[in-house]
């Protein structure tokens, strides 16, 4: 299915709980009252701006933003019952790949026994080598947890398109407390070759700074090779982070969605055409070898040096991966996974200016989803794996 090679990825491992948005949930979204954050503003600090920030989502899409303590212990009492899973960049990509066969080196900053013990059998970095999560707790450290709303298209109910929205408050992420154990493994080919990586929109801007430690460490010895995926929240950190990674030089692939296209490369619309024509100019702005795109619609990647077949093939499997945990699970919708509509877009292998090329494909459509968290990093990880190995 996938290349049997050793992959890491992170930066982080943490409690996720859903919220369903049900007739209850979006009444009391609807009667509470409403404060639009300022511009520029990074940590929603009332209830009025996340309840803002969620009526938003129901219209035009799901985001990330960073919460306040505050506003996360007043959801937090909100919604007392609500399911709990493993979530983060880095289990989310981890897990994904775990269930396709390979045993991933997965990030974990804090290891509270909970959660380690809910974790597969990972490989988790010691410092005197690999252990299983189960053997790696700690039971001094604390949980982090990320709220997400997730919510299904109905008109009748104003709900314009399906999705999640996601609060987080997260001391570790927003700090940039990273995996030191980790670290040492995951930067050094010498027990890794792919490195699969987000963390930069979860880091508040006065830590940003925090970016230049794994860009130097990449810098040390022989990396593996790299590919950092985007995300929604603190805009100033992700940029800061674009930079340091392209003045290093220190990554091998970007992967983003369109809405982050948008925000990121100053794309003109979610079109295809203009998807493209800003993920372009973003691999010459940058230095790139290559970036990849995923939407609910299509996959693309723009490179300049690569196999097409290899990335027609990345993109394929990484949208029927998605398309699988969409109906519940990885391993068992792989087969039914394929029956699914496709949509209305046709796959392209093309020379779109002298040394870069694109490719093209459309995404599997599933009118009534499961899974709607993590399906961008499952995308990641697999079209990443492929496309690097």
């Amino acid at each position: 299915m996938i290349p049997d090679v050793r992959v890491a990825t992170g930066f982080y491992t943490n409690w996720d709980s859903f919220i369903k948005v049900d007739e209850k949930v979006l009444d009391w979204i609807k009667k509470g009252g409403k404060a639009k954050p300022k511009t520029g503003q990074v940590v929603l600090d009332s209830l009025e701006e996340a309840l803002y920030t969620l009526e938003e989502a129901l219209r035009y899409g799901g985001k990330e933003f960073l919460i306040s303590k505050e506003v996360y212990d007043e959801l937090n009492s909100f919604f007392s019952s609500r399911e709990r899973r493993l979530g983060g960049n880095g289990c989310n990509m981890g897990r994904t790949l775990y269930e396709l066969g390979l045993n991933p080196l997965v990030s974990y900053p804090c290891r509270p026994v909970k959660l380690m013990l809910k974790s597969p059998d990972f490989k988790v970095a010691c410092k005197d080598g690999f252990r299983t999560p189960k053997q790696a707790n700690r039971v001094e450290d604390p949980e982090y947890d990320h709220l997400i709303f997730e919510f299904k298209e109905d008109q009748q109910k104003e709900i314009y398109v399906s999705g999640r929205h996601i609060l987080s408050w997260d001391l570790m992420s927003f700090y940039g407390m990273f995996d030191e154990d980790f670290f040492v493994y995951a930067f050094n080919q010498k027990y890794t070759d792919i490195l699969i990586f987000g963390y930069a929109h979860l880091l508040l801007p006065s830590h940003k700074e925090k970016t230049r430690e794994i860009a130097d460490r990449l810098e040390e010895g022989r990396r593996p090779k790299v590919h950092f995926e985007f995300g929604q929240g603190s805009e100033e950190s992700l940029r800061y982070a674009m930079k340091i990674f392209a003045d290093k030089q220190c990554t091998d692939s970007w992967g983003l969605n369109e809405k982050e296209c948008v925000q990121y490369f100053f794309a003109e619309s979610e079109k295809l055409e203009d998807l493209e024509e800003s993920v372009l100019e973003a691999i010459k702005k940058y230095g790139l070898n290559r970036i990849c795109v995923h939407t609910p619609n299509f996959a693309f990647s723009i490179f300049r040096r690569g196999d097409p077949r290899r990335e027609m093939e990345a993109l394929r499997r990484g949208c029927l991966i998605t398309a699988a945990l969409t109906m519940g699970g990885i391993k068992e919708n792989l087969v039914s996974g394929i029956n699914l509509p496709k949509t209305e877009v046709e796959a392209k292998t093309e020379k779109i200016e002298a040394g870069y090329t694109l490719c093209l494909v459309p995404a599997y459509s599933n009118p009534n989803p499961k899974v709607l968290t993590g399906l961008g990093d499952a995308f990641s990880a697999v079209q990443a794996v492929i496309s690097l190995a």
